[in-house]
């Protein structure tokens, strides 16, 4: 999916991902917390809340009381599950779950 970077973020080897650049963010196939984000056509492994702004507590809260939970990529899902593009829900990429 097509995201646009809400902050600029500084990587370990001296690059910049500017904000409000648009980069393709796909699930880590090993792990919940990290994504894995291409810019200019490099890929590097991210932490989603690096990349996304994530839900307040509150919100996170409301979604947990109605029995389902957002994804980064927008779409609902189970608490504790994935949506069909493989992305897990906030709760499990901010370890509530």
């Amino acid at each position: 999916m097509k995201k646009k970077l809400y902050k600029t973020i500084q990587l370990k080897s001296g690059l910049n991902l500017p904000k409000g650049a648009y980069v393709d963010v796909e699930p880590h196939p090993d792990h919940e917390r990290l994504a894995i984000v291409t810019y200019e056509g490099q890929p590097h492994i991210l932490r989603y809340s690096s990349v996304i702004k994530h839900p307040s507590v509150k919100t996170l809260e409301k979604w947990e009381d109605e029995g389902h939970c957002k994804t980064p990529a927008g779409k609902f899902t189970e608490p504790d599950g994935h949506d069909d593009e493989g992305f897990p829900s906030w709760l499990l990429i901010l370890g509530y779950i």
